[in-house]
Parts: C-alpha cells; structure tokens; sequence
C-alpha cells in the first residue's frame, strides 16, 4: 500500500513506511492510526465510482477497465481532483471464492449497481484533496519498454 494516499497526516505517513507489518497492524487494530473506517471514508466522499465488464475475468476487459480508470484519474488529476481505488469490495470476491465462501460481496455489488449482467472490477473515489501531497513516482518511458 503507498501510505501517503490513506488519508493520514503526513507525519503518520512516514510512520507507516517504517513500521514493520505487525506493527501497522497493531496501530490500525488500537486506532492510533487510521481512526476513519472505510464505510466513513466512502461516505465522506463526493463521487464514488464502479467500473464494470461483462466478465471480471476475461483479460481483455480487465485491461479497457484498467485503461478507463488510467484516463479519468488522468483527467480528474488535471482538474486538480484528488482520487484513489477502493477496491476492497471487488477484491472480497476472490478472497470468499478461494475460502469457498457464500458469495456475498458479489451478489451485494450487483445490486448496488442494479445490474446482473454486469461485474464491478474496479471501484474509486474522487473529490477535492485535503491536503497537498507529493506527485506518485515516474519512472522514464526508457525504463519500462522491452
């Protein structure tokens, strides 16, 4: 997780960085850290969003739906909106799937989208930012091609 876009202070961010797992964890459990539950998070936010596909497991529609998240972060970035995945929910799918749980996220997400036809891959947030924060690392287009 990139502790710098959780909403902490920036000094709690910079703890983050440096705290071993159990030791997040611990702060999370005790809400010395993260004192927001996401249910407050989503409720506090101006626009939630849901990208869907036909088929959450299809690659090729994993990519479009990875690609039009890419674009209106993108844009949003340009209109100097804040924004950032919450994708918790889509990702609960997987987890009860391979618990061989009862399917309850997905059944849950169909309907808060009103549709069955469709499958939520990826959920965000967006609004005006609170605070300042550093621009994410780039790395040059040299970098990263093969």
């Amino acid at each position: 997780m990139i502790w710098d876009e959780v909403g902490e202070s920036p000094l709690a961010a910079a703890s983050l960085k440096f705290m071993p797992p159990w030791g997040r964890n611990f702060a999370f459990r005790h809400k010395l850290l993260g004192t927001r539950s996401y249910r407050d998070l989503l409720r506090a936010t101006p626009l939630f969003g849901v990208i869907a596909v036909r088929d959450r497991y299809d690659r090729a529609q994993c990519m479009g739906a990875g690609r039009i998240w890419q674009r209106a972060h993108l844009l949003a970035t340009a209109r100097h909106l804040a924004g950032r995945p919450v994708n918790e929910a889509v990702e609960l799918i997987d987890h009860q799937r391979s618990l061989n749980q009862e399917l309850q996220a997905i059944a849950e997400l169909s309907e808060f989208i009103g549709e069955k036809e469709w499958q939520p891959t990826f959920m965000f947030r967006l609004g005006d930012p609170v605070r300042q924060v550093a621009p994410s690392p780039r790395r040059r287009v040299n970098d990263v091609l093969l």
